[in-house]
């Protein structure tokens, strides 16, 4: 297989040939993938039908995904190639590049499916499995977040509450596909980044020099998301108080289902205001189409874990990789 950084051209290429119709985790994200190639020094390279994607960073994420289908039409051979052939192309990667054959960000139906091709085709191996509670998406009903009904969000939906009150007539909630706010998403972006930094430097909060270096990193992230919005199929929002920008989202599509929320941003002064609670909210109403939204993993951080959390996920969706 030949491995490459992949390119706007390719990504073109592909984005209208991922078979998406059962994956629900947000790296199988087409955006995602070419959005954290950097932070997460992932390769794909395109072969026999399916996209391949090789991760390079800490044990729960070095090795391959689970290789991507590809549409028919994607394909330049006339053979319908199966998911036994991509393992067989994948250990024959391995061999060439003279590296373990290892696995990472499977889900535990990719898991199962891996197994069973490998126990039917190839019976010398087996791959032994532990899973990253750091790496599980947090999965919510759309319509839930929408609604905010009974008990399990009283609290969400009070919070919703108070900020309606503190601003009643003086909010709004602007939709990426409808106006022109990129300007103001990376307005947001960039004072919650001058937040962070500030505060880490004042010591209010703890950050190491890697932990900067990952913020700058998805500031840029989020600059190249939205200078290519158009051909990423970007959806978000932006909420305004007295008509400035003080929260922003930024999500896009993993199937005709799920969509994924790569980022969501608010100023501090907004924050205390309930400005959180409040854009979630509208952009879980601004995008109706979607039956779930995806918004990642917590990485282990406390807080962000306790946040996700609170907003009571429908599925909890595992990673697991092979050791």
């Amino acid at each position: 297989m030949n491995w490459s950084v992949l390119t706007l051209k390719e990504f073109h290429c592909l984005k209208d040939c991922l078979v998406t119709d059962d994956l629900l985790g947000s790296d199988s994200a087409l955006v995602s993938i070419f959005l954290l190639q950097k932070k997460y020094d992932t390769k794909t390279a395109i072969h026999d039908g399916f996209l391949f994607r090789y991760y390079t960073g800490a044990e729960n994420r070095t090795g391959y995904g689970f290789p991507l289908k590809l549409c028919e039409k994607a394909s330049d051979s006339q053979k319908e190639h199966t998911l036994a052939d991509a393992v067989s192309s994948i250990i024959e990667d391995a061999k060439s590049h003279n590296r373990a054959v290892k696995f990472c960000l499977l889900t535990e139906s990719q898991k199962n499916a891996l197994d069973s091709v490998i126990t039917a085709q190839f019976q010398n191996r087996a791959i032994e499995w532990r899973t990253n509670r750091d790496d599980c998406d947090y999965i919510y009903s759309r319509e839930k977040l929408a609604a905010l009904q009974g008990k399990t969000y009283h609290k969400k939906k009070n919070h919703v509450s108070r900020f309606l009150r503190n601003y009643e007539g003086n909010w709004e909630f602007r939709s990426l596909n409808l106006c022109s706010i990129a300007d103001d998403m990376i307005f947001v972006a960039e004072k919650w980044l001058d937040e962070r930094l500030e505060a880490a430097k004042n010591g209010e909060i703890a950050l190491s020099d890697d932990e900067k270096s990952v913020l700058r990193l998805e500031h840029q992230m989020i600059k190249t998301a939205l200078e290519n919005k158009d051909d990423f199929a970007l959806d978000g929002g932006v909420l305004y108080i007295h008509g400035k920008a003080v929260a922003m989202t930024l999500a896009s599509k993993i199937s005709e289902k799920t969509l994924d929320v790569h980022f969501e941003k608010c100023l501090s002064e907004a924050a205390a205001g309930g400005a959180y609670a409040a854009i979630n909210w509208c952009f879980a109403n601004s995008c109706d189409s979607y039956e779930f939204l995806n918004r990642e993993e917590d990485m282990g951080v406390e807080g962000l874990r306790k946040a996700k959390l609170s907003y009571h996920p429908d599925i909890l969706l595992e990673k697991f990789y092979s050791v």
